[in-house]
């Protein structure tokens, strides 16, 4: 599959000339700014300003200071970026999409080590971390089934009670269940590696966005909204508006990403991530009038839906921090 954004971008590139009789001072300085690797020259792009981990598909996501990057997303304490998943009677996956409550379920760790789920009105639920058995379901997303453990029956009132949507089921993406893999995916396999995997996230393993990005879709906008809206995993600052439409690989401290393709926007940025209830059309109507792809063949396949952010994959493990300096390779 081709595709091409829809937007022509200025990407201002800084570019070395080597001379024989360079400097220390010249070397160090290039050292800082680019890294030859296997996908070629890095070049430093900007820095990362948030790290999101969203326990719970749907639900709030953590705002870290580091995370480590795993190739089925990303890991803080033990958690791993939507490892829960509430699914229906007919063990499809059940989103804000449709649930705008579930924006306001927010998680956190008990001393125990066990996630606790808070939403309002509704007392703590605890279930364990790190589930290494119970009873296998096949949860499916988006046309694509996965393994994951049942979290039990009081999860499961839980899920039903506050949604207030009967035979609701909470389950965990444990790393030795089978995951969904990307390659037989049937809108987008032919972008991704033999291999390359994803748990509860929609496609790829990450979601990254650029300050920049957001500062231009709030200048459009009458009621400015938040990188909440869009869920990001990474937001870095430093770049020109939606430079990251042509990173195609990134590298952060010793983590390395690969980009899979633009992340198409649905309804749920229109959920106000405060409150769970809807804003209207926007950011979506706006988005649309200046974010959606001119080539016909992607078009084909998404339709209206804007492209907003960039989903990546791992093409090494590592740990990064808000902060980091962020470098990316073009080709």
């Amino acid at each position: 599959m081709s595709w091409e954004p829809n937007i022509k971008l200025a990407v201002l590139l800084g570019s070395a000339t080597a001379v024989a009789i360079a400097t220390a001072l010249f070397f160090m300085r290039e050292r800082g700014k680019k890294a030859k690797t296997r996908q070629g020259s890095y070049v430093e792009v900007g820095k990362v300003t948030q790290i999101f981990l969203y326990p719970l598909k749907s639900g709030r996501g953590w705002d870290l200071q580091q995370a480590d990057s795993t190739r089925i997303g990303l890991r803080h304490d033990g958690v791993r970026d939507r490892q829960w998943m509430i699914i229906d009677e007919k063990n499809e996956f059940v989103t804000a999409r449709k649930e705008r409550r579930l924006v306001l379920v927010t998680s956190r760790l008990d001393p125990d080590g066990q996630l606790c789920l808070d939403a309002p009105g509704m007392p703590t639920l605890k279930v364990p971390v790190g589930m290494a058995e119970g009873a296998v379901i096949n949860a499916r997303l988006w046309g694509q089934k996965g393994e994951a453990f049942d979290c039990g029956d009081e999860a499961a009132d839980w899920c039903s009670t506050y949604l207030k949507k009967p035979n609701c089921r909470l389950c965990y993406c444990a790393d030795h269940l089978r995951k969904r893999q990307l390659e037989e995916d049937e809108v987008y396999g032919n972008l991704a590696k033999h291999g390359e995997e994803v748990g509860f996230q929609d496609l790829g393993q990450y979601l990254m966005i650029s300050e920049a990005s957001l500062a231009n879709l709030n200048a459009k906008l009458e009621q400015p909204v938040t990188s909440r809206n869009f869920r990001p995993n990474i937001m870095v600052s430093g770049c020109v508006s939606h430079a990251e439409d042509s990173w195609k690989f990134v590298k952060i401290g010793e983590a390395e990403f690969r980009a899979l393709k633009p992340c198409t926007r649905c309804v749920l940025t229109t959920v106000d991530p405060e409150t769970g209830v809807r804003m209207g059309a926007e950011p979506l109507k706006t988005l649309r009038k200046y974010r959606q792809t001119t080539d016909s063949k992607f078009r084909k396949l998404i339709g209206d839906s804007p492209l907003f952010g960039t989903n990546l994959v791992t093409e090494k493990e590592g740990t990064i921090h808000v902060g980091d300096t962020v470098f990316a390779s073009y080709n």
